[in-house]
């Protein structure tokens, strides 16, 4: 973005209510996941939309800092949208490597109360994990050495998904298809490609 038309839109940011800073939330742009929570001043602000690059004021240090500076998982960033009230900007960002210093996927990884889902990035973070940390007698990890055991599950798993939905049982097509999309991952993580990249071609698909 030209600097010119990123004034612009600071200036129409409420700075003066959080006493020089806004509110700057990062979302993977592909999954909708959030993934942290910082601040920005109107350099930050101005930094990042002409960089693309996320930029932050961190209260402590009293600095501008961009994120992956030092640890190398920067955040690249796709498109962002200002809130009604002017004080708070919701970032989509292409992460690079993890956005939590602990090295969580996100920096929202505490739960609390009922959950009753597991996302597709989060099973997809695991699977990349085993990857990285193999761990003795892991099926994921022997399906990751593995190519040709691994192709000949997904082709037992498309069948069976096929069967279950030709038999219209609805219960045992969520279960398949469970078993199928694992499998996928799995072929995704060997492959060293990323949901991102998923996600950018169906963001194409969608546009044409």
């Amino acid at each position: 973005m030209k600097l010119k038309q990123a004034r612009e839109i600071a200036d129409r940011l409420n700075f003066e209510k959080g006493r020089g800073l806004v509110t700057a939330i990062a979302q993977d742009s592909g999954s909708r996941e959030v993934l942290m929570v910082a601040f920005m001043n109107r350099d930050a602000f101005l930094k990042t939309v002409t960089t693309g690059r996320m930029w932050y004021y961190g209260r402590s240090r009293k600095r501008l800092w961009m994120k992956g500076e030092s640890s190398g998982n920067i955040q690249l960033v796709e498109n962002f949208y200002t809130d009604c009230d002017g004080d708070s900007v919701l970032f989509g960002v292409k992460q690079k490597g993890n956005a939590c210093h602990t090295g969580n996927r996100t920096c929202f990884f505490r739960t609390y109360g009922k959950r009753k889902y597991v996302s597709v990035d989060e099973l997809f973070s695991i699977i990349l994990d085993r990857k990285m940390r193999p761990k003795r007698g892991s099926y994921t990890n022997e399906l990751l050495r593995n190519e040709e055991k691994l192709l000949g599950k997904i082709r037992e798993e498309s069948d069976e998904l096929i069967e279950a939905a030709e038999l219209k049982d609805k219960d045992e097509v969520v279960w398949e298809a469970c078993d199928l999309l694992y499998h996928m991952l799995v072929l995704l993580a060997r492959k060293d490609i990323s949901l991102n990249d998923i996600y950018t071609e169906l963001g194409k698909r969608h546009k044409s």
